[in-house]
């Protein structure tokens, strides 16, 4: 907006702004006007949304209610032990005893022992030790031989010994390596592993001129195995550009912390063997004798330790290895004798097979295949882990289970299914021995066994698996009963959850008529009127109206002795209630209680019975010349056919309830039938192929009163429903209000701007003229001056 123009002069009184503000004002009343029609559309969108919400909340409901067993369903309850059991809704009323004889079991086998024994000869962490011993203390004591700490870790380094044929964990490699100080200045040497020792390198360092002196020291367990560097001339730095050895990262000094002492993070000598260590513990004056056993494999796989002193204890708070249980020592019963628990080496079941230490070497190399049960399992010895493939068998539909027992150490296998089946196995005829390397092939089987129970003391039954089912309860057998003491188990009708079923109904159904009447709500008074926001809507009048009629009709063709919903105690009231009592839907829990235990199968078809027959309209111009069969869709509607005269029908299916319609595609020969484009129907066609349109109409054959109150609420609530086309109505009616609104204010603000202009004008006209008069004064006043 403008600057305010004010008129002077003639119009000195006159505010041109207010004039505009009040036209602006006037103008604008209009706009108001459709303010007020915008939000009254926007309050009855907002209604008819808070309406459909209920009916669909109360939907929610009519499904569980619908459901063909939710109000017939059954209870079991079992008294006694070794049986569980779940009625079905057809199972019969009463009681009856289980007798467990036996219970099914599955079908088990075992493998051999698949581990290489362990290594004793070679380092522990090399050895094929399942648990790889850490270095580090480990006590053992005796009663009266006292105690003794020994300690794992790297070898004594083998000073004398040429460097290619030493004891070092990383094999030096030939090569420059060079040694430099702070102010010595740097010296490059040459390795030769097959000509050196560890002394001989030891001289060569010391005999640079750096100012280096080296020398090999213990580490913390006493053992000679660390190169140590020390430096009269500063800061030891270890490489250079131009060094093709590994020594330094051989003897574990590349990272060690830099100044003028330098030595290996750890022992850069290969870990003790195992026999190592038991020569140490029969050294020792403790009275232990330490030997390797053979496990029940016949593998040389556990530690036995005697003692001629007393019971053996084994472990100390202060043990820093973890020797005693890598070797299962620990778990060993006390005693003047102890063995491993369960032998040391075991396979890496993680490892790639081909690296894994099984006994006799690995697996055939390449893709292979193995057949369990019918079912044909790939894996590769290179890329696949025992693990991996025992996965796969588990996840396959073989049936099987597999796992690996490391007390055994051997691979277990068992059937899924209980009952007497055989594991049929085979590796593949190109060289696969997977299998046959686990030993399951040769294995044992031993069979599973068949259920064997009573049901209320006579004749034995059998079973395959402990699932069985007696009158249309299903019985879980878990355990074997006592003689002369069978589970009872009590079938009775589950009333409980009929009763929350139809009560749950009930409050959505009344919480739909109080939405209705809130919203339609007439109220007379001239002051503080409380009428709903669509009062004297007579269409929402009529759905309620049509509701309740519903609800008091009778099913349609839906057979047993209960038609109506009275009759299982769901009514408006009784007849002669007083007035304003019959608003709302009441539930006579006893009454229907009532009829479902006389009549639990006609409660159940008052409420969800549903049947629709399909008619082929006559007349139709395509190649159909009837339909039979027994309609098997779930919605009434219509099925609108297009016959392209060449074998291909088009079906495009609209639902009375006004959801989507669903197209369908079928193709066809002359004189034949198809039983895709409507269900459960077959269409026969004519000998002769036409180009047109057929029409089949599906109705209700058989509908239960919820089953009518379930079309209606579709109808009306349901995605492009009565309702949600209403609240699109008014959604284009505010739309259209805006649209007006945002048209007349540009009006508005266009007659107002020419109005600023005219009195713009005006203002430059007075101006003018007050102009002219100026200078006419002037003029008669200099002539008056003249004449004087």
């Amino acid at each position: 907006m403008g600057n305010p123009v004010r008129i002077g002069g003639f119009f000195s009184s006159f505010d041109t702004e207010s004039v505009i503000a009040q036209l602006t004002q006037a103008r604008q009343s209009v706009l108001l006007k459709l303010d007020s029609q915008g939000r009254s559309a926007d309050q009855k969108k907002a209604t008819l949304s808070t309406i459909q919400g209920k009916f669909t909340a109360l939907m929610a409901k009519l499904t569980a209610l619908l459901s063909q067993n939710s109000v017939t369903g059954k209870t079991a309850t079992v008294t006694g032990t070794g049986v569980a059991a779940a009625a079905g809704p057809n199972a019969a009323l009463g009681t009856f005893a289980v007798d467990v004889l036996k219970l099914a079991s599955t079908t088990q086998a075992s493998g051999s022992s698949i581990t290489t024994p362990i290594d004793a000869a070679s380092p522990m962490d090399k050895s094929n030790f399942g648990t790889i011993p850490s270095s580090g203390s480990f006590t053992i004591s005796t009663a009266t031989g006292g105690l003794q700490k020994f300690t794992i870790g790297g070898t004594v380094a083998q000073t004398a010994t040429l460097l290619n044929a030493s004891n070092f964990a990383i094999a030096p490699t030939a090569g420059a390596y060079t040694i430099a100080t702070a102010t010595g200045g740097s010296a490059t040497l040459t390795l030769n592993p097959a000509t050196q020792t560890l002394a001989d390198v030891v001289t060569a360092i010391n005999g640079t001129t750096v100012g280096v002196t080296a020398s090999i020291t213990s580490d913390t367990n006493g053992r000679a195995n660390i190169l140590t560097l020390t430096s009269a001339q500063g800061n030891i730095t270890l490489g250079g550009v131009g060094d093709t050895s590994n020594l330094w990262t051989a003897t574990n000094l590349t990272a060690s912390a830099a100044g003028p002492t330098r030595a290996s993070l750890n022992p850069f000598t290969k870990m003790m063997s195992l026999d190592q260590v038991i020569s140490e513990i029969n050294g020792s004056a403790i009275g232990v004798t330490a030997s390797i056993t053979n496990d029940a494999n016949g593998k040389a796989n556990l530690i036995s330790l005697s003692s001629v002193s007393g019971a053996i204890n084994l472990g100390n708070a202060g043990d820093t290895s973890n020797f005693l249980t890598a070797t299962s020592l620990i778990a060993s019963p006390a005693g003047t004798t102890r063995v491993s628990t369960q032998p040391m080496a075991r396979l890496n079941v993680s490892a790639k097979m081909d690296t894994a230490a099984f006994n006799g070497g690995v697996p055939a190399a390449g893709s292979h295949t193995v057949t369990i049960n019918g079912v044909s399992i790939a894996y590769n010895a290179a890329t696949d882990s025992l693990l991996d493939f025992m996965g796969r068998v588990n996840s396959s539909a073989a049936g099987v289970s597999l796992r690996y027992d490391s007390q055994t150490d051997s691979v277990k296998m068992q059937q899924v299914k209980t009952g007497s089946l055989a594991v049929t196995l085979a590796d593949d005829g190109t060289g696969g021995n997977l299998l046959a390397k686990l030993g399951l092939i040769a294995a044992t089987q031993t069979l599973g066994a068949n259920a064997e129970y009573k049901i209320d003391g006579g004749a034995a039954q059998f079973s395959p698996t402990n699932t069985v089912t007696s009158n249309g309860t299903t019985v879980t057998l878990s355990a074997v009963t006592t003689p002369g003491t069978p589970a009872s188990v009590v079938v009775a009708q589950d009333s409980t959850t009929a009763v929350a079923n139809v009560k749950a109904f009930v409050t959505e159904f009344n919480a739909v008529l109080a939405a209705i009447d809130a919203a339609t709500k007439a109220d007379g008074s001239k002051t503080a009127n409380k009428s709903g926001t669509l009062s004297g809507d007579s269409s929402l009048r009529v759905l309620r109206s049509n509701l309740r009629g519903i609800m008091t009709s009778t099913g349609l063709n839906i057979g047993g002795t209960i038609t109506t919903m009275s009759q299982v105690g769901l009514s408006f009231g009784a007849v002669g209630s007083a007035l304003g009592t019959t608003n709302t839907l009441q539930f006579d829990e006893t009454k229907f209680k009532d009829a479902l235990t006389n009549d639990p199968a006609s409660v159940q078809s008052v409420l969800s019975a549903i049947k629709f027959s399909a008619t082929l309209a006559p007349a139709g111009t395509g190649s159909i010349t009837g339909i039979t069969g027994t309609y098997a869709g779930n919605a009434a509607g219509t099925y609108q056919i297009t016959d392209n005269g060449l074998g291909t029908l088009t079906s495009v299916f609209t639902p009375t309830s006004g959801a989507a319609a669903i197209s369908t595609t079928a193709t066809v020969l002359a004189g034949g039938t198809d039983a895709t484009l409507i269900p459960g129907m077959t269409l026969n066609i004519n000998a002769v192929l036409a180009a047109g349109t057929h029409t089949i109409t599906v109705s209700p054959s058989s509908q239960s009163v919820v089953q009518r109150i379930k079309e209606f609420v579709d109808l009306q609530a349901g995605l492009g429903g009565v309702l949600q086309k209403r609240q699109d109505t008014y959604t284009a009616v505010t739309k259209s209000l805006d649209a007006r609104k945002l048209q007349i204010q540009a009006h508005i603000d266009a007659e107002m701007s020419t109005l600023r202009k005219k009195f713009a004008r005006m203002e430059q006209a007075q101006a003018r003229a007050q102009g002219i008069q100026s200078q006419l004064t002037q003029t008669m006043n200099r002539m008056n001056v003249k004449q004087q």
